[in-house]
Parts: structure tokens; sequence; C-alpha cells
């Protein structure tokens, strides 16, 4: 039976409910309803509580409900994932491409594409738009700080409005897009890791004919050999050792006879050009690493981890599978670590240390690498 309240704390619990619903509102007018549902999923599935006794060895387990004070909290949260994360993202992407056009031709624009012309977007990425951006979405960050302090403190709808308006992208504010972003950033410290390595990097295109003037990617999982849009991949080449292509978004055929998407993917170059000629999808046996990446505003759902542990048992690559994504949770980091496969989660640029530990993981992978070929 539910132990009764105090009228304070029952007057608490309805502003820290009416707060929510009205951010959730907000986020609506932004096309950033998306953000709300993720956390509104989290919420429904409540939190799992452990009981611990010294009677048992295993703790027992229960499930209790968010207050409405943990479900503001989630929200603003998610907000920030949404936000100043995710402008962090681009701040480095913008980053990357300024270094490397120093030594190519590459420009500061991405392009996401599918199967057909009109639905592809290009973004650009410099400093001068992604810095504004970022110090928006910080300062948006602090006012939502203040929404479950004192009554005083309360930013207005309208503050809130204003900053949200310039804090996100409005190129790409839906879930998808956001993910794509992510893929992007993560490609990036791959790239850094093959650097670290000594690995040459220079890039082309699923055409092959010319050296591309800016980045082109999928904008889902799909053929490694469709030639809808000039794709882009990064070839590597480590002195001696055989030549290596990197992929975004495409699908790998498992031990099982069966198609798996990859966000990431490494493989032979000399496995990429027979599937360029023949029209068909990498083996599994002749990829090097290949990551499922995961981008949430809100804690990662359990049965995440239980469909990545089965995409694993199908792929087997000489350096492995990763799981990665920007978000948590710790019954998704358990279950992963008992099964004995590598993740990596709160993946975001203020992670230094989260980060380069990644990296440096990718580092070994090109070490073994060069050491067995």
């Amino acid at each position: 039976m539910r132990t009764l309240c105090t009228a304070e704390t029952i007057m608490d619990e309805i502003e820290y409910a009416r707060l929510y619903q009205e951010l959730a509102a907000i986020l609506n007018e932004f096309n950033l309803g998306w953000v709300a549902k993720e956390v509104a999923d989290t919420v429904e599935i409540g939190k799992t509580i452990q009981e611990r006794s010294p009677k048992r060895k295993t703790p027992l387990l229960k499930i209790e409900e968010y207050t409405a004070k943990e479900q503001l909290l989630m929200l603003i949260d998610a907000v920030e994932q949404a936000t100043v994360n995710t402008s962090e993202m681009e701040d480095e992407i913008a980053y990357f491409l300024k270094v490397e056009s120093e030594t190519s031709p590459l420009g500061t624009k991405i392009t996401f594409a599918a199967n057909d012309a009109a639905s592809a977007k290009t973004i650009e990425f410099t400093s001068n738009v992604t810095s504004p951006r970022n110090k928006q979405a910080i300062a948006l960050k602090r006012l939502l700080e203040k929404l479950p302090s004192e009554p005083s403190n309360y930013a207005t709808n309208a503050e809130i409005r204003s900053k949200l308006s310039n804090a996100v992208n409005p190129e790409f504010s839906d879930a998808a897009e956001q993910a794509n972003i992510f893929d992007v950033y993560l490609f990036t410290i791959l790239l850094k890791a093959i650097a670290n390595e000594g690995g040459i990097i220079y890039y082309n295109t699923v055409l092959d004919d010319e050296t591309p003037q800016y980045l082109t990617f999928r904008k889902s999982p799909g053929k490694i050999h469709g030639t809808a849009q000039p794709y882009t991949h990064a070839v590597v080449e480590f002195p001696g050792k055989p030549t290596l292509e990197v992929h975004l978004g495409v699908k790998v055929q498992g031990r099982a006879g069966v198609l798996h998407n990859c966000n990431l993917l490494i493989l032979y170059e000399k496995e990429a050009n027979m599937c360029r000629l023949l029209k068909r999808e990498p083996r599994h046996s002749q990829v090097i690493l290949a990551v499922k990446s995961l981008h949430s505003t809100s804690e990662l759902k359990l049965e995440m981890a239980g469909s990545f542990i089965g995409l694993a048992s199908d792929i087997r690559y000489e350096g492995g599978s990763y799981f990665i994504s920007n978000s948590y949770s710790e019954p998704v980091a358990k279950l992963l670590t008992i099964a004995r496969k590598k993740w990596e989660h709160n993946i975001l640029p203020r992670a230094t240390n989260d980060v380069n530990r990644l990296m440096y993981s990718f580092q070994t992978i090109f070490k073994d690498f060069k050491a067995r070929n």
C-alpha cells in the first residue's frame, strides 16, 4: 500500500509533472518530440532496484516507478544529449574536416543520401557555424538545470524556446539524422586511431573514378556496391600490408547466410573490389572490424544488447565487433561484459577518458593487423 505524502510533497510532484509536460510540449514544437518519446519509453519500463541481504548471494530485483522529479531530470538530460552533445560532435567533425582539407581536396561539407537524389541532404561543418550553436546549447543546458530547483529559479517557456531554437541544427533534428552525426563522429575517432598507428589515409567513392570533393555517406545501411550516389569510403595503407577500406552504413554476410547492418566497417580492399565487381555483399571472413552503434537520448534498453550479442555470434571478425553508444545502461554493460563482447558507452566529446579508451582499443586492432599480415 502506498504511503501517504504530505501536501507539500504532493504539490512538488504535481509541479514537477507540470514542468515535464510543458518541456515535452516545447520539444514537439521544434521537431524534437522523439526525445520526449525515448524518455517516456524508459519511464514506462520503470527502474530496477536491487534488494541485498547477507543471507543471499544474489540480490533480489524489483521494479519501481520513477518519481515525477526523476522523470523531469531524465528529460533534461535527454535534451542535453540532443543539443549540447550533438553540437559538440559537430564541432569535432568540423575540426576533423579542417585538418583533412589541409592535405587533401576534401571540403567542409558532408552529404547524407539514400538511394534517390531527392532525399540527399548536404550539411556544412565549419567552426563558425557549429561553435555559436554549441554556445547556445550550453546556455540552454544551464537554463534547464534551474527547473528542478526553487520556484523562483524556474526558467520561463519563452526563454527555453529562444535558446532551443538556436541550439538545434534544423538540418538534422530527428533521431535518425542525429544518429548519422554520431556515426560520422565515430568515423573520425577510428581514422585518428589509424593515423596514430602510422596508416596513410585517402578517400575514394564507390564509382572509383575520382577523388571526392566532399564526403557522401548513406543515411542507412545499404549495399557496398550501390552507385545511386557517389558514396565515400576511406582507403587505408600500412607500409607492406594489405590495403583496407573504411565504410559507413553497409551490410555484411554472416556465417548463417544472412545480412547484418554495420554502422562502421573495415575490410580488405581486395574483398571490397570483388563486391563492387560482382555486385555482392562482403563476407564476414574478410572483415577486420565492425561497429554496431546506437545513438540514444535516454537509457539504453536491455534488448539492444541482446540483439548485438546475437549479431556478434553470427559474425566473426579478425579484430572483433563493437557495440558503441553515446548513452549508458548498467544492465546493458553488465550483460555485454558477461557475454565477453567489446563495448563502449558514453562516447561523447567531453568524455575524454572513454573516447581515449575506445581509440586505444581501435589502435590495438591495427597493431595486431600489422603483426599478423
